[in-house]
């Protein structure tokens, strides 16, 4: 066997003599080796001799100025009940929020240097356990766009408000050379890589730079979910439809005296109730219906409050008129004070713009983005529906037995007035007090929440918060006395 000149002297050599020669090139240093072990696997070398790793080199420092930006619209779906709403607060490590999320994801992807700097904006600011499946955002965020380019927005240099030499050359040689087709940042996929499984990026737009998530939205979208039991779905339509049009909602939301406001007037312009297509999994808990609602905008809490009138109105504790009255602020001037509906069947299902067009992912794998997307979320949901499953077998096992099967037989039942001929779901069920015996009312609040009293007083009759220009005046004092 041949070999090349030089090398011959290292064909008798040991694997242990041929690592200490390797290990003298890379340390840079000439070791003298006393002895090499030819039994052991490890080498004997000058005590006197270390080996120092390179430093390694610093990361250098992300150039956001060497990328143009563009000002876009991502269209976001969460589910709302493990965060502290969506508008992001001062302790994100307590209070956990959808915002909060958003913007370390966008941080961490470089897409913005800082969220108070990036022309920010959103259509609804969803409360603490709210979902939603169609909120808007709009920001600049980072682009491979050329600074040219009609979707890119203009940029300024630190230095002379100018592009350096270099930067200059780039710009010249863009436009000599011939027009190529640019790939745009994933913006889709980047962010949906670095955000919790409950956050996901849906699409992504290319809009204006003026545009705004907020004032450009036509309408907004709302769905509330709720089990029929006994409710009358009739009279709950008869007082929704009250409701269209525009009015003065000021007694279906939480007056905030911090904002001031004094204009409560909103529009909505579609309204209905229907029952829901998709039963399965909840044949044990009864017929799930929607609240379907739509408006040009919404105060906070609106939604939750118009849901819980009509909770009352079809648990016929309240007539539909009662929404009339509610309206009629010189009859009502101030709202009486009433518990809002659940949060958790509450979800801000759409938002509506003109002239949108949604990216659902890069044209080359535009289908692939869109197929891992639904992936992900069918595995959220197999998980959820597989524990909806279990708690409808545990829940229809108590719900079928029998009460005489409960009853030990040396039990006396002298004052026991309950049927013993039916079941615990029957008995449940039933508007019977079950520690008493006696008649109450069980108030609906919607998300599998109810309230039991024993006598219930009508709205009408009930104590007044504040009115709106109570506290209003209040908050001012308390400021003029901080000041």
């Amino acid at each position: 066997m041949s070999h090349s000149i030089g090398a011959e002297k290292y064909v008798t050599w040991s694997k242990e003599e041929l690592i200490a020669k390797l290990l003298n090139y890379e340390s840079g240093q000439q070791i003298q080796c006393d002895s090499i072990s030819t039994t052991k696997t490890t080498i004997t070398c000058d005590t006197n001799t270390t080996f120092k790793k390179k430093p390694k080199k610093s990361p250098r420092p992300f150039d956001m100025s060497k990328y143009s930006k563009r000002h876009i619209a991502l269209k976001v779906a969460y589910f709302g009940w493990n965060y502290h709403g969506f508008a992001t607060n001062a302790d994100e490590q307590k209070f956990p929020t959808i915002e909060g999320h958003l913007h370390s994801a966008l941080l961490r992807s470089r897409m913005i240097s800082d969220p108070a700097e990036c022309n920010f904006s959103k259509c609804g600011r969803t409360d603490k356990g709210v979902s939603s499946l169609g909120q808007v955002i709009a920001l600049d965020v980072r682009s491979n766009l050329p600074r040219d380019s009609s979707h890119a927005l203009p940029t300024i240099s630190m230095n002379d408000n100018t592009l350096n030499k270099q930067d200059e050359q780039d710009e010249q040689d863009n436009v000599k050379s011939e027009p190529k087709q640019i790939e745009e940042i994933p913006y889709i996929e980047t962010l949906n890589r670095l955000l919790p499984d409950d956050i996901r990026i849906i699409a992504w737009a290319s809009v204006n730079p003026d545009f705004n998530a907020r004032h450009n939205c036509r309408f907004r979208h709302y769905k509330y979910f709720f089990v029929k039991g006994n409710l009358d779905i009739d009279l709950m339509r008869d007082a929704s439809n009250r409701f269209l049009g525009t009015h003065d909602f000021r007694n279906f939301c939480k007056i905030d005296g911090a904002k001031q406001i004094d204009n409560f007037e909103r529009t909505i312009l579609h309204i209905g109730i229907d029952q829901v297509r998709d039963q399965q999994n909840f044949s044990q808990t009864g017929e799930f219906y929607v609240f379907d609602l739509k408006g040009t905008a919404f105060l906070w809490h609106q939604v939750r409050c118009m849901m819980a009138i009509l909770f009352l109105v079809g648990q016929k504790l309240e007539e539909p008129s009662i929404v009339n009255d509610l309206l009629d602020i010189k009859k009502t001037p101030a709202r009486p004070i009433y518990n809002m509906a659940s949060e958790l069947p509450l979800v801000l299902y759409d938002c509506q713009y003109d002239n949108l067009k949604w990216y659902y992912g890069r044209d080359d794998n535009m289908f692939n983005t869109i197929s891992k997307l639904y992936k992900h979320i069918y595995e959220q949901w197999y998980v959820h529906a597989t524990k909806s499953l279990l708690f409808s077998t545990l829940l229809n096992d108590l719900g079928s037995i029998s009460l005489k099967k409960i009853i030990h037989p040396e039990q006396e039942l002298q004052n026991f007035t309950t049927n013993i001929e039916q079941t615990l779901k029957e008995l449940v069920s039933s508007e019977i007090d079950i520690s008493s015996g006696n008649l109450s009312n069980i108030i609906t609040s919607g998300g599998g929440k109810e309230l039991r009293v024993r006598n219930y007083v009508k709205i009408s009759n009930r104590e007044t918060c504040d009115s709106v220009e109570s506290k209003n005046e209040k908050y001012k004092g308390k400021r003029i006395k901080l000041e």
